[in-house]
Parts: C-alpha cells; structure tokens; sequence
C-alpha cells in the first residue's frame, strides 16, 4: 500500500510518465493489486485513453467486485456518448 501512495504522490505532481511506469512495475509484481489497476485506470483517463482505462478499470472490478472501478467505467461511457446537440444544429 505504500508504494501505491508514493506513485499517487508523482502522479499528483504532475510527472504522469513516471507514475505510469511505476504502476506497472507494480502489477508486474502484484497483478492481482485492485487498487492499482484502478490508479492506472485513472492515469489512461487523464490521457484520454478511454479504451485502456476501461481495460484496466474491468480488471479492478474483476478482482474488487464492490469497489468503485463500476462506476469509473460508467463515467466513461458518460463522457464517450456525450453529445452536445446545440453544436450540431447551428
């Protein structure tokens, strides 16, 4: 859990390359780490790679059925289905 909390923290200071590799060193080591496959969820997210997040996020789930990786999934076919109707009609 404290390495977790340490790639939170570069991820948090804005270095995404390095939080991205360390959390893959991570689930390398750990594959069966929930938390950490909803961190990189979280950081394909930030990037805008919707289909990698959904992936790593569907791990999450499938290892922590009851933890909030569901609902990062359904917040992201919010924002892919999202269509703003007044710009298609001017």
């Amino acid at each position: 859990m404290q390495r977790l909390l340490e790639i939170e923290k570069i991820l948090a200071g804005g270095q995404v390359k390095e939080a991205l590799e360390q959390v893959l060193a991570l689930l390398e080591q750990e594959p069966n780490h929930a938390a950490a496959w909803y961190l990189l969820g979280g950081i394909y997210r930030r990037e805008q790679l919707w289909g990698e997040a959904i992936n790593a996020y569907n791990r999450a789930k499938m290892i922590e059925p009851e933890g909030p990786a569901a609902a990062a999934i359904d917040s992201i076919y919010d924002i892919i289905r999202f269509v703003n109707k007044d710009l298609m009609n001017p």
